[in-house]
């Protein structure tokens, strides 16, 4: 009884704790498991750019392209939140990309005055990007291979003090069927 308990709490655990699906029995180019993986694309704030990161222009090429598809709709979207899917709207998606708001400042006198704050999204802040693959496995060959279903750019967050927070995902891309 007590080892059935606790065959039954692992496979609850197992399956509520990850979103792959697992393929125990291999034919030619299964689908084995939907995983995550990262990629940088290098800090233009860094002191030194690694020899491993994007060279400079194709990033900048790479990031103005895929941010453009973005704004122009040409890929869905989806909020970053941890398990969940929502899609943007128009309105939130144009936000991002630019938006006027308004912060109150404290004057020498002591009184909170409005002042308009206008922002415009820069994708060089853009230091890597998380992906959602599907892990592929062909019997035969021995080959893994994987496709890129979705995409999150990434950046690096500060402290007022301008120390390193740590990152944030802006959205999710699906660039894949």
């Amino acid at each position: 009884m007590k080892a059935t308990f606790y065959v039954l709490i692992t496979i609850l655990v197992i399956s509520c704790g990850s979103d792959q699906k697992l393929n125990t029995s291999f034919k030619n180019d299964d689908l084995i498991a939907l995983v995550n993986s990262k990629t940088e694309v290098g800090d233009l704030s860094a002191n030194e750019y690694d020899s491993e990161w994007i060279p400079v222009q194709s990033r900048k090429e790479m990031l103005t392209s895929f941010f453009g598809k973005i704004k122009d709709r040409e890929y869905e979207v989806f909020n970053f939140f941890p398990g969940e899917m929502s899609p943007i709207n128009d309105e939130e998606l144009s936000y991002f990309f630019h938006h006027v708001d308004t912060e109150l400042v404290e004057n020498d006198l002591g009184d909170y005055v409005p002042i308009m704050v206008e922002e415009t999204f820069d994708p060089s802040g853009i230091v890597y990007f998380k992906f959602k693959e599907e892990l592929y496995y062909n019997d035969e060959s021995g080959a893994f291979y994987k496709k890129v279903k979705y995409v999150c750019p990434m950046e690096k967050m500060y402290e007022e003090d301008g120390s390193l927070r740590g990152y944030r995902g802006l959205f999710w891309v699906k660039i894949g069927e």
